[in-house]
C-alpha cells in the first residue's frame, strides 16, 4: 500500500501522540468466555510489563518493537486497526511470559505518507538510534521505499503487514510482509469485475508506484479474461496526480468511454471521486474498491449510497472473535474510540507475533538474530524454498511459544491472516483476498475469499 495525499489531519497527531504513550497497555477481553477472564487476571502484569522502550535499553536482551504505521496523512483512517493488531498482540505476548522470559516493549511512530517525506525518515532514523529489535511497517508501499535502504543499512529488521507493491519482493535481506502482492489482489479483483459480467473497465488510477502496480496487474486480468481497460489502462498517460482534489474533468472523460465498470484505485482522494461520480448519473453499484479505499464512508460527508459496489482487501475475513479483540483493545487504549476498518488488522497482529517468536527460537532479540528466524517460525524453510517438513502448526503466541520451550526448533504458526508460509522474496507463498459488498455507505457484506499465490 502506498501513500500520497500531502494533506495531514491534526487530529490524527494527536491521537498518535496518545497511541504512543497507550499503545500496549491494555489486554482485551473475549466475549466473557473463561478464556477471556483469563486474559483480563493477567492484565496487571500485562499493563505493569507493557512501557515504552527505556533510553539506551538492549535489544539483546529485550525484545523492543518500533512501530511505523499510518497515524497522520492519507492512510490514517487504516491506522487504528493496525494499531490495535500490534497492541493486542504485544499484550498477550507479555501475559504469556514476555519474549525469552523478558517483558517486550515499545516505541510508536508515525509514518504518515509518501507526501510528508520528512515525517518517516524522522521517525524512522527515531528507531534505527533507538536499536529496536525490529520495525513493524510501513503501510505505504511508497514510505517503505524511501526509508528501506536506510534501515537495510542500519542492518534492522522492517516487517510491513500492508505493502503489496509486486516490486517489493525481494527487495532486501531485512525486508519482510505478510500482506499478498498487488499481483493475487488485481488477479483477485479482475476476476470478480469479469464474473459480474462486466467486461468493460475503467480504472480512475492515481500517479503512484501503489496504485499504477495494482493497475497493471487488475488490467492483466480483465484482459486475460477477454474484457477491455478502456480508461486509465497502461501507458495510455490517465493517471491523476496524488495531490488532485476536483475530479470532475477525470470523470467526464472515464465516463465518454461507456465503461460497464469503474474502479476506483486512490487512497482518501476517493472521498473526493465518490461524489464526481454520483454528480455524473453513474451508477454507483457498478463501482469497485481496493484495499487502499475500501472503508466506511458512514461518516464522510458527501458520499453517495453505494448499495451494491464491491471491493478487495487483503487477508482472510476476519473472525468476528478477533474483530472484538481489536475493538476491545483500541476502545481501552483510545479513550473510546472505534476501529472503522479491520484492514491490516490481523497481518499487523501476526507480523507482531511472528518477530517474537523468531526472537524465541533465537534465544536472543536483536536484529540479525530475528532476521535469522522470521521465514522457519512461519513454517518455511530456512532458505524459503518452499515449506518446512513436518513443521508444528500452532496458532497462538503462547501456544508456539510452548513448543520452542519444549525444543522444537520447526514450527509453523498459523495467524489471523490466513498466509502461507513466507518464501525467498520474503512474501506469503499464498495469500487470501476477500470481497466485499457496500451496504449503504459501509462494506457490510463480506462475500467471498480467493486464495492465491505470491511470488516465487
Amino acid at each position: 500500500m502506498t501513500t500520497t495525499s500531502p494533506r495531514a489531519r491534526v487530529a490524527a497527531v494527536l491521537a498518535g501522540a496518545a497511541a504512543l504513550a497507550l499503545l500496549v497497555t491494555g489486554c482485551s477481553s473475549d466475549n466473557g468466555s473463561s478464556s477471556a477472564k483469563k486474559t483480563d487476571a493477567s492484565s496487571t502484569k500485562t499493563l505493569a510489563a507493557a512501557k515504552t522502550c527505556a533510553d539506551g535499553f538492549d535489544s539483546s536482551t529485550t525484545f523492543g518493537l518500533g512501530t511505523f504505521l499510518p497515524l497522520t496523512g492519507s492512510l490514517a483512517s487504516l491506522g487504528p486497526a493496525a494499531v490495535a493488531g500490534a497492541g493486542e498482540a504485544l499484550s498477550e505476548i507479555n501475559a504469556a511470559g514476555g519474549v525469552n522470559g523478558t517483558d517486550a516493549c515499545i516505541i510508536s511512530t508515525d509514518s504518515s505518507d509518501a507526501s510528508n517525506p520528512t515525517i518517516g525518515q524522522q521517525n524512522i532514523n527515531k528507531l534505527l538510534q533507538a536499536k529496536v529489535s525490529a520495525i513493524l511497517g510501513a503501510e505505504s508501499s511508497s514510505v517503505t521505499e524511501n526509508v528501506l535502504p536506510t534501515v537495510s543499512a542500519a542492518s534492522t529488521v522492517m516487517f510491513s503487514p500492508a505493502n503489496t507493491d509486486d516490486a517489493l519482493t525481494g527487495a532486501s535481506k531485512w525486508y519482510f510482509r505478510d500482506a499478498a502482492p498487488n499481483s493475487v489482489e488485481g488477479n483477485a479483483l479482475g476476476s470478480q469485475i469479469l464474473s459480474n459480467g462486466q467486461t468493460k473497465v475503467a480504472i480512475l488510477v492515481f500517479n503512484d508506484s501503489y496504485g499504477t502496480n495494482l493497475r497493471d496487474s487488475i488490467q492483466k486480468a480483465v484482459e486475460g479474461g477477454g474484457g477491455s481497460v478502456v480508461y486509465g489502462a497502461k501507458g495510455k498517460g490517465q493517471e491523476f496526480p496524488a495531490t488532485e482534489t476536483t475530479f470532475g474533468s477525470t470523470v467526464s472523460a472515464a465516463l465518454a468511454t461507456k465503461p460497464d465498470a469503474i474502479v476506483v484505485d486512490a487512497f482518501d482522494q476517493t472521498n473526493q471521486i465518490l461524489p464526481a461520480l454520483a454528480s455524473a448519473g453513474w451508477n454507483m453499484k457498478n463501482t469497485y474498491f481496493v484495499d487502499g479505499n475500501l472503508n466506511d464512508f458512514t461518516t464522510v460527508a458527501g458520499i453517495p449510497d453505494l448499495t451494491g459496489a464491491q471491493g478487495s482487501v487483503q487477508g482472510a475475513n476476519p473472525s468476528d472473535d478477533f474483530k472484538k479483540k481489536l475493538d476491545n483493545w483500541y476502545a481501552k487504549n483510545q479513550a473510546g474510540k472505534k476501529i472503522t476498518a479491520y484492514t491490516y488488522g490481523a497481518e499487523s497482529y501476526d507480523a507482531t507475533i511472528i518477530l517474537a517468536l523468531a526472537a524465541d527460537l533465537a534465544g536472543k532479540s536483536d536484529p540479525a538474530s530475528i532476521q535469522a528466524n522470521v521465514l522457519t517460525v512461519t513454517g518455511a524453510k530456512a532458505d524459503g524454498s518452499g515449506p518446512a517438513d513436518g513443521a508444528t502448526s500452532c496458532k497462538s503466541y503462547a501456544d508456539c511459544l510452548k513448543l520452542i520451550k519444549g525444543g522444537n526448533k520447526n514450527i509453523h504458526y498459523e495467524g489471523q491472516s490466513g498466509v502461507g508460509p513466507l518464501n525467498a522474496g520474503h512474501d506469503p507463498s499464498s495469500g487470501y483476498i476477500s470481497i466485499y459488498q457496500y451496504e449503504g455507505k459501509n462494506y457490510s457484506k463480506f462475500i467471498t475469499s480467493i486464495k492465491g499465490s505470491g511470488s516465487k
